[in-house]
């Protein structure tokens, strides 16, 4: 499988629009950071990401959101750079004003489509408009005349968004890749009683577990990246995105060492380690804040999941209670300040002693020998999701202590400008199909009508072109051919068999029609050509016993739905 390298952009882009009214559109520099961190959190303020507001109560700008869109310009970002956000300035913002009215960040996401290909998604992201200016098209502009352009020119041959139901399908996004659905565990204590227990997490318990966590270094990038392919993650996905080398650099060390509030979270990611070799063997990674999760839990060949569940997970959850690098920062400084304090303060104490801090007097503190200590009771810990493949040995194993979660079919708007650019793209994996099975070495020319043109289509045609089981050719610029043509079409070939003396053979021709867009889905393996054919009724398939077959062995309904880290910023 050929890995592409994410295409990074260095510098800002030259575009510089203006839209009327003061307004200007063009591409960001690191001088913006605050400015959209800013619009992103009072545009969000409403949407409930991540915090509990009481109803008769106006929330605060989202603090989550904030910090999440100044990790992504702070310009080491794993998805994108300082200079990919597109946005709408106002030029005539007076002092005190937030110039930034709307924007639309652009990342680029490795990832993979069957087993033979890696490719590049373009994801749009963090979409933000101020209330003011909305329902004027800014959006649609920034969409159609930076966005799309800047990622179709660096080759994303599809796009993803999540987000606002319906919104994007007018920039011509259709849903059609799924997430994989989620589980949680509501209550550890209560669901997984051994795990937390008084116990189980004293001193001596903990150094007697047969495997033990540590924190990963720079070093163990290629062993991360190498527990973090769809195989080693037991993944049956057929679509979604990589862990590389770029984006363990930037979870483990890079996003770590610029961390500026409590707010601005990370991942959390532990090297399982065998205690009586100490080698490693596996990877647990996942979400510390705001809620606990885990996204990947792989082990070495040899190693049994049933035997490693409890002693790792025991350990994840504990890790996800320790405070971020930041706040053991802060608490470093916090106390280094004090202590030039307290050595201020002995230098000036007289007879009676040092002076007593504010709200503090000489009386002695007691302690309530009574209260329990943090040894003495275990952390209540935060709920835990388990965002793992369905059939995962762990998803398996905690299968009757979770629940599925509540958000199920969620799917992600998808983009692919050009069907023919997409099928190319991606043929070593439709060929390897192909390989497979009963239809191995065909001849066929496909063509579909999609009747009409529309917004986020190359095309109102598709024709792709199968020698010997191998794609040789596919282009959007296909026209349905009339009757008339057909008719005249085949008397030509007759004419010229005739000429040559030989018999004439008509070619297989596999004819197909699907409503605008709609053809999204079957390409990414959301539904199969059976469910295509009733939930649409302009699906059809005809041209020959083989023609729903091909479909269906190009295009199968993958089980798995899309495998990724989704909102990591």
């Amino acid at each position: 499988m050929t890995v592409e390298a994410p295409i990074i952009q260095n510098t800002q882009r030259p575009e510089r629009i203006d839209i009327g009214d003061g307004l200007v559109m063009r591409w960001s520099t690191i001088k913006d950071a605050n400015n959209i961190a800013d619009c992103m959190a009072h545009a969000f303020k409403w949407s409930g990401i991540f915090a509990t507001v009481a109803e008769d109560e106006e929330p605060a700008p989202n603090a989550w959101v904030k910090a999440g869109i100044k990790r992504l310009m702070r310009g080491n970002s794993a998805v994108m750079t300082e200079y990919d956000y597109a946005v709408v300035e106002n030029t005539l913002a007076k002092d005190g004003q937030n110039p930034i009215v709307a924007g639309i960040s652009l990342h680029g996401v490795p990832g993979f489509y069957g087993e033979k290909v890696s490719m590049l998604y373009g994801k749009p992201e963090a979409v933000c408009s101020n209330p003011e200016y909305r329902n004027k098209g800014l959006i649609r502009r920034l969409f159609h005349e930076l966005i799309h352009p800047a990622s179709d020119a660096r080759g994303d041959v599809i796009q993803i968004i999540p987000g606002i139901p319906h919104f994007y399908r007018q920039f011509g996004y259709e849903y059609a890749i799924g997430l994989r659905n989620s589980r949680s565990i509501d209550d550890l204590n209560t669901k997984l009683p051994s795990l937390l227990s008084k116990d189980a997490i004293t001193p001596s318990a903990l150094a007697a577990e047969p495997f033990t966590l540590r924190v990963p270094t720079l070093a163990d990038v290629p062993y991360l990246c190498k527990l973090s392919t769809r195989e080693a993650q037991k993944s049956q996905a057929q679509v979604g995105l990589e862990y590389r080398e770029s984006y363990w650099r930037y979870t483990i060390h890079d996003a770590i060492e610029t961390q500026e509030s409590s707010f601005d979270a990370g991942r959390l990611t532990r090297i399982i380690v065998d205690a009586k070799t100490g080698k490693d063997c596996g990877l647990v990674m996942g979400a510390s804040a705001p809620r606990l999760g885990l996204f990947i839990f792989t082990l070495e060949e040899g190693y049994l999941y049933r035997e490693a569940l409890y002693p790792v997970l025991r350990q994840f959850v504990l890790a996800g209670e320790e405070p971020s690098a930041w706040e053991v920062k802060q608490a470093a400084e916090k106390k280094s300040k004090e202590d030039k304090e307290d050595d201020k303060a002995a230098k000036n104490d007289d007879k009676d002693g040092p002076a007593p801090k504010d709200g503090q007097t000489h009386a002695t503190t007691t302690t309530d020998s009574t209260a329990p200590t943090s040894a003495e009771k275990p952390p209540a810990p935060k709920p835990l999701r388990l965002i793992l493949d369905p059939d995962h040995p762990i998803t398996k194993l905690l299968e009757s202590k979770s629940t599925a979660d509540e958000h199920k079919n969620i799917r992600l708007f998808t983009r692919i400008p050009s069907y023919a650019n997409f099928i190319i793209k991606v043929a070593p994996s439709l060929e390897h199909r192909l390989a497979q099975s009963c239809l191995a070495g065909i001849t066929a020319t496909l063509q579909f009508d999609f009747y009409r043109k529309v917004v986020g289509s190359a095309g109102k045609g598709l024709e792709v072109i199968i020698k010997d089981g191998q794609i040789v050719s596919a282009r959007d610029d296909f026209v349905p051919p009339t009757p008339e043509e057909l008719m005249l079409a085949a008397r030509e070939r007759k004419a010229l068999a005739k000429a040559e003396g030989r018999p004439d053979t008509k070619p297989t021709v596999f004819k197909y029609q699907f409503a605008p867009l709609t053809f999204t889905r079957l390409l990414v393996g959301d539904l199969s050509v059976d469910e295509m054919i009733y939930f649409y009724t302009e699906t059809s398939v005809g041209g020959g016993d083989d023609a729903k077959l091909l479909l269906e062995t190009l295009f199968p309904k993958t089980k798995e739905q899309f495998q990724c880290d989704l909102f990591w910023w």
